[in-house]
């Protein structure tokens, strides 16, 4: 009531947020407030609830229409309101539930008489039905005055408080008026169809709520109670084909169609696609132009943002052109921060594997905020022979990997490292080849960041992306780099991104944590440090525009915790008001799809863990921060067929798809096949060998490189050859699968 008649007018007033604690809105957002021109039963409805349930808060008049305050905003019908919701940020309205739902609009969960707190999805819409009838709000007498009847606010645990009955409104005599036989005997079977089951679940497709027993009672016996002709012949439904009596001159058959009817949904339905498509594109002029939306930083997600985008693309009604490029999460940040661009962003969104610097966040001459959408862990990898440690994990503690990494200890055979790991048997005085990243890197930032937390009395050298590591280590570009010279060098040890370490098959460090277990990257849960963050009070800060920059997961308590966690962001100027509507739609799309079941889920697939519930919580309410302009569509993700709107300009549809990705799936379904059957074919000893080289050049689409801020320049003419040997392996394999299958297809033998 006090929102509405503008009372309150900001999202943050101290009574929404008392109970809203976890609302995170812009300070003094003003709160638009949406209400029906002329005469409305919904407005009718919503003001004389609030006059009955919070008399002393409803200030203007109360029925279809009232004196609403000059900074409101009126509106014409439902469709004038779901318009102005839809394109107005942190607007509120009145609206059928039915519609509002079909929006996917955000609900507002009222308090019920009960005290609980449901939305209209939530409710029993139907309870207040059954309430009237037993509180004898509705007369016993059908013929009484009923213009005091209503059923807002009635009791009950699941009853939503502003609901309305619709009416007939009918003559009870209709024999002493004198009413033609035929037309009394439709209006009796027109009122009984409608309350039949057959008619109240016909009433459900147009978004009513079918009356609850009670009420169908109630009005039975008001049709018996009506005074029809004695002579008048009733109408009979024939539901099922019944023969002979079907033909009879009383009879409503379902049998009987007219082409009218049997061509009136197709068209209606074409009519309503083309009514929106016409729409759509008369109160947006971008649709007819190319979207775009551009994103740079960390490499590590490149091929996790490249499908995604690709499946915009192709899945996208209007046309799209979405790009991110990979180069390191310093980079992303400068060209976030618009540095070299009078501090004017240079790409519509950046992304890092750390938190904006301290240094990045004071240059912004706008809001921002962080979004972390990925729990990602750097693994310590090495090359000695599984045989020499007997085929366990070499295991070392935080103290020994600084005094490793530092260069204090440098042989495998050192006494300290023997101690942890008394079956290593490696030659004496073998070297630890230390590998290091150049340049910035966010893996360099973990890895010195976590041994300067968790053993600060071994690591005497800097921390951060970039540091001057010892003139006996050995420098290496990206992380294809690290993952060479590990594979090329006996008695290396390294830093990587676990995803990329574990596909290469490389031995794995055993890291002692906080909690005094040695484990590696496979045996942790990697998602454990980001729950443990949001536990520990100060970790990650309420506000998401604060400055982030010492939010890091390093060295976090728990049992079965990686040491050297952390968050992936993406970096989200908070108003984009003076974006181009188009690129904000593609951006909240974007972010949606990310955040999502769906998204994460396909994250999962290039190696990252999925952020826990409550940072998911965390990142809905930061996206609801955010200002889009206006025009700003809000895209629908059509995975089961929605008929009619899956065709809409605002629909993202898995049903869309490429031939080419058709036949990349057939190809690769085909790759398995041939694998499996040369899997299980004999052993044939040849004299030819053949080498493979495969380069992980950060610049051709690594997803596992950490990010950094120099581009890996390093494409070779070997690197080609060497994937041009891969794919006419892999296409002989899968020919060579194929005639296998074609010559046994039975598959016995």
């Amino acid at each position: 009531a006090k929102i509405f008649s503008r009372q309150i007018k900001t999202w943050d007033h101290a009574d929404i947020v008392a109970e809203n604690p976890d609302l995170v809105v812009p300070a003094g957002q003003n709160i638009v407030v949406v209400h029906r021109t002329l005469g409305s039963s919904s407005t009718a409805g919503t003001t004389e609830y609030m006059k009955t349930a919070c008399p002393a808060s409803w200030t203007l008049d109360a029925g279809s229409t009232s004196n609403w305050p000059d900074d409101t905003t009126a509106v014409q019908g439902s469709g004038g309101m779901a318009a102005e919701i839809a394109k107005t940020p942190f607007a509120i309205g009145y609206l059928d539930a039915g519609h509002g739902r079909r929006e996917g609009f955000g609900e507002v969960a009222l308090q019920n008489r009960n005290g609980k707190y449901l939305t209209t999805a939530e409710a029993n819409i139907g309870l207040a039905g059954t309430q009237a009838v037993a509180t004898s709000v509705i007369p016993a007498d059908p013929t009484s005055d009923w213009s005091a009847v209503n059923v807002y606010n009635m009791p009950g645990e699941l009853t939503w408080p502003i609901t309305l009955f619709s009416y007939f409104y009918v003559d009870r005599d209709l024999e002493s008026q004198g009413v033609d036989f035929d037309t009394q005997a439709l209006l009796k079977a027109f009122l009984e169809y409608v309350l039949s089951e057959e008619g109240q679940t016909h009433a459900e497709t147009y978004g009513f709520v079918k009356l609850p027993a009670e009420v169908l009672t109630y009005n039975k016996d008001t049709i018996a109670s009506m005074v029809f002709s004695s002579t008048m012949t009733p109408f009979v439904r024939e539901i099922s084909t019944a023969a002979g009596t079907g033909a009879g001159e009383y009879i409503l058959s379902v049998k009987r169609k007219s082409y009218d009817t049997v061509m009136h949904e197709p068209i209606a339905a074409s009519l309503d696609a083309l009514d929106a498509r016409i729409a759509q594109l008369t109160t947006d002029v971008h649709s007819a132009s190319v979207a775009q939306l551009h994103g740079s930083g960390t490499t590590n997600p490149s091929k996790f943002f490249w499908n995604v985008m690709h499946l915009f693309k192709n899945q996208a009604m209007f046309p799209t052109h979405l790009t991110y490029r990979a180069i390191g999460s310093s980079s992303g940040m400068h060209e976030f921060v618009g540095i070299d661009n009078g501090n004017v962003p240079q790409n519509d969104f950046g992304s890092g594997d750390i938190p904006m610097s301290s240094t990045n966040f004071a240059l912004l001459k706008f809001k921002m905020v962080h979004i972390p959408f990925a729990v990602g862990a750097i693994g310590i990898f090495h090359s000695v022979p599984a045989a020499e440690n007997g085929g366990a994990d070499v295991k070392l503690d935080a103290c020994l990997l600084a005094k490793i990494f530092s260069r204090q200890i440098k042989t495998w055979d050192h006494e300290d490292i023997k101690a942890a790991n008394p079956n290593l048997s490696v030659p004496a005085n073998t070297n630890i080849k230390v590998a290091h990243r150049k340049e910035g890197s966010s893996s360099t930032a973990g890895t010195t960041q976590y041994l300067k937390k968790a053993c600060s009395g071994s690591w005497n050298l800097e921390t951060g992306s970039s540091i001057d590591w010892p003139a006996d280590t050995f420098e290496v570009q990206g992380s294809g780099g690290m993952a060479d010279y590990i594979r090329e060098n006996t008695y290396a040890i390294g830093y990587l991104d676990a995803g990329h370490g574990q596909e290469e098959g490389f031995g794995e460090i055993a890291l002692e944590n906080k909690a005094g277990k040695s484990l590696t990257t496979r045996q942790a849960n990697i998602g454990d440090a980001a729950t443990v963050a949001l536990q520990t009070a100060g970790a990650i800060p309420d506000d998401p525009a604060a400055d982030w920059s010492a939010v890091n997961l390093y060295d976090m308590t728990g049992d079965n915790t990686w040491p050297i966690t952390l968050f992936s962001y993406i970096y989200v100027q908070q108003d984009l008001r003076k974006m181009d509507s188009m690129t904000a739609s593609l951006l909240k799309a974007f972010l949606e799809y990310v955040a999502s079941d769906r998204g994460q889920t396909l994250m999962g697939t290039y190696g990252f863990v999925p952020v826990p519930a409550a940072v998911k919580t965390k990142n809905e309410a930061t996206m609801t921060s955010i200002q889009f302009p206006v025009g700003t569509i809000d895209m629908t993700f059509e995975v089961d067929t929605m008929m009619g709107d899956g065709m809409k300009l605002d629909a993202i549809s898995a049903k869309r798809r490429s031939f080419a990705d058709v036949q990349q799936e057939t190809l690769l379904a085909e790759f398995e096949t041939a694998k499996v059957a040369a899997e299980a074919r004999p052993t044939v000893t040849t004299t030819t060998t053949t080498t493979v080289v495969t380069d992980n050049d950060d610049n051709e689409g690594d997803d596992h490189d950490d990010d950094h801020d120099d581009d890996d320049d390093d494409d070779d003419s070997a690197g080609g050859i060497a994937w041009a040997s891969l794919i006419v392996g892999v296409l002989a394999a899968v020919l060579a699968a194929v005639a296998v299958v074609k010559s046994n297809p039975t598959g016995s033998g």
